[in-house]
């Protein structure tokens, strides 16, 4: 990483944190480059705007996240229906850190800014869909293995699955209490034999 890679990541990390915390509407650029101990300007020098900024943003978190959960989810010693359980059980901790304040940022930025950014949406939306596909593969696994009826279609499980998840990261939000995300990983097994 170049010299000036490695400062553009910086500022894109730190000004992460600080979005991750106020949301979108809540973090401006001086939010970002106080974080990161930078004159403004070095924020143009990097981001033509806040919204390319968080664009970026989605990309560092999507690439860390689908990075984790693939090496996760493609554990070929581990039962396919065993590995999603244990990516979700493990993944339960990291966003009940913080006071349960945080949760996901994909899932926040969605909330915040699809209506108003189509730029924004359309990179929600892809990422999102990449984590579907992997969950998909691994119950493609299962079925193939006569774990998940043959009848069931993985593709419509993967994208209930995402889609509960993401509802659960909003209630422990809601409810500062991890009992959402508790309740998701219990039933996870009653909806993949679906």
């Amino acid at each position: 990483m170049s010299k000036s890679e490695a400062k553009k990541d910086y500022l894109l990390c730190r000004g992460l944190e600080v979005m991750k915390a106020n949301g979108y509407n809540g973090t401006s650029v001086k939010d970002i480059v106080d974080a990161a101990e930078v004159p403004k300007g070095s924020f143009y020098n990097y981001f033509d705007s806040k919204k390319a900024f968080v664009i970026e943003a989605i990309e560092h978190v999507a690439n860390e996240g689908y990075r984790d959960m693939s090496e996760g989810l493609r554990k070929s010693n581990v039962p396919p229906l065993d590995r999603l359980q244990q990516y979700f059980l493990s993944s339960i901790d990291g966003v009940c850190s913080g006071n349960y304040k945080v949760g996901c940022f994909l899932g926040n930025m969605c909330q915040e800014m699809s209506d108003s950014c189509e730029d924004v949406r359309a990179k929600i939306v892809t990422v999102l869909s990449e984590k579907v596909a992997l969950i998909e593969e691994v119950l493609k696994e299962a079925q193939a293995e006569g774990r998940i009826p043959k009848e069931s279609d993985p593709a419509v499980i993967a994208e209930f699955i995402l889609n509960a998840w993401q509802g659960a990261l909003m209630r422990m939000k809601a409810s500062k209490s991890r009992e959402p995300l508790d309740a998701f990983v219990r039933m996870l097994p009653v909806v993949c034999r679906q």
